[in-house]
């Protein structure tokens, strides 16, 4: 029976992989001459997070909320851009991230807390 479940899980991640290999490669995900480009996200609750976008060489922080879409400001100061750079490494916005990537975590998270009870 664990044979058959190491089995079902094994070809589930390999459905993943081909997914994300084959099927995941829109221009805006992949980072190539997109237009619209997402940088990261910041979640403030349930439904609501803030959007670092980049459109056609300018950053927009975006709010999004479960009925809206507001544009909070344009980024045009280029300290501040060149500082967005090293956000990332400091634990502000998180970076956007593909479906396999975000299932891992969750993977991740839920083991993590299993191990804390």
């Amino acid at each position: 029976m664990l044979t058959t479940l190491a089995i079902v899980i094994a070809i589930l991640i390999g459905v993943m992989y081909l997914l994300k290999k084959y099927f995941y490669r829109s221009s805006a995900v992949a980072g190539g001459n997109a237009v619209i480009r997402p940088l990261g996200s910041y979640p403030l609750g349930p439904k609501n997070s803030l959007l670092l976008v980049e459109v056609l060489g300018q950053v927009l922080l975006l709010g999004i909320s479960d009925r809206q879409l507001s544009l909070l400001t344009t980024i045009t100061d280029p300290g501040s851009l060149e500082s967005l750079k090293n956000v990332g490494n400091h634990g502000g916005f998180r970076p956007m991230s593909d479906p396999f990537t975000r299932c891992k975590s969750l993977l991740q998270n839920i083991s993590r807390q299993r191990k804390e009870m």
